[in-house]
């Protein structure tokens, strides 16, 4: 007993209220009321998460807003120092043929409308990292990698955006000006839905855990090299439906809150194929009926 008693007192510390903590493990033990109380160790990792997921949200509503300011720029004040900033950097109107301020406004687009579709991707990386997962990988580091496929892709539809404006091939709302050309897009687009390439990129987004299983990095790097592998999935999803923008004009807000409507609801496990295929046959058949206008 007297050893027993004499490896309790070097274990615990004796405070002057007669509670004990143990020091290694934050168990509370309080012999007043003659129970133990275990903390929370993890409240500053709940805490971090917490964190994580207000600035993600943060920042998609923001990118929202500006796409909703650059889409009714004709309703508001041209005096207003800040709007003409925004205006300036992120024009929607091709005649300006603003490389630099396209570029941004893609990059908005991509952020406003492909960030909600990797929510329950995300939700699952962070229940793998809590469940077990390296705590060196990084919530952030995953996001930069997914965000880095999705900057090039803007890029790119930068560089479309600019050659097919001085082509005058664009009007000033960024949709086609032949009836033609958009029709034969949204065909393409439709039989691109049905595409095995399409179908499998899918199943990779419907399937996050099953990804991670078979594709798991540790590290910053690994998280960033997830993050990109999972970008190039979405790409594949996504890319033809972002590329509406060319029929509907590419800062009509209707138009990419109903495409990311469809987006998020095709990457739906079980589901998405109810949502997936029908969208191809609408877009075939408004495809077909615009060319008879």
């Amino acid at each position: 007993m007297k050893v027993l008693k004499t490896l309790k007192i070097s274990i615990f510390h004796v405070t002057h209220k007669a509670r004990l903590r143990f020091l290694s493990t934050g168990i509370y033990i309080s012999p007043k009321r003659g129970r133990s109380v275990f903390y929370n160790m993890s409240m500053s990792k709940e805490f971090s998460q917490i964190n994580n997921w207000i600035i993600f949200y943060s920042v998609l509503l923001l990118a929202w807003i500006g796409i909703a300011v650059m889409a009714l720029e004709s309703l508001l004040p041209s005096n207003a120092n800040i709007v003409k900033i925004v205006l300036e950097i992120c024009s929607s109107s091709v005649s300006d043929l603003n490389l630099i301020g396209v570029f941004f406004m893609w990059l908005l687009m991509s952020i406003a409308m492909m960030s909600p579709t990797i929510i329950p991707t995300l939700k699952t990386y962070e229940d793998i990292l809590e469940n077990g997962g390296k705590r060196e990988n990084s919530f952030w580091w995953f996001i930069a990698g997914f965000m880095a496929v999705w900057t090039i892709f803007s890029v790119l539809m930068s560089l479309v955006q600019v050659l097919l404006g001085k082509l005058y091939l664009l009007n000033d709302q960024g949709a086609f000006v032949s009836s033609l050309i958009s029709s034969s897009f949204l065909v393409l687009a439709g039989l691109y839905q049905l595409s095995s390439y399409k179908q499998a990129c899918l199943i990779k987004c419907q399937r996050p855990f099953t990804f991670f299983l078979q594709n798991w990095k540790s590290g910053y790097a690994g998280s960033f090299n997830m993050g990109s592998s999972i970008g190039l999935y979405c790409l594949g999803c996504c890319w033809a439906l972002m590329a509406l923008a060319f029929v509907g004009g590419v800062m009509n807000i209707v138009l990419m809150a109903i495409m990311t409507l469809f987006m998020i609801l095709e990457k739906v496990p079980d589901y998405g194929k109810y949502i997936s295929k029908p969208l191809s046959l609408i877009l075939i058949g408004s495809g077909t009926v615009l060319v008879w206008f």
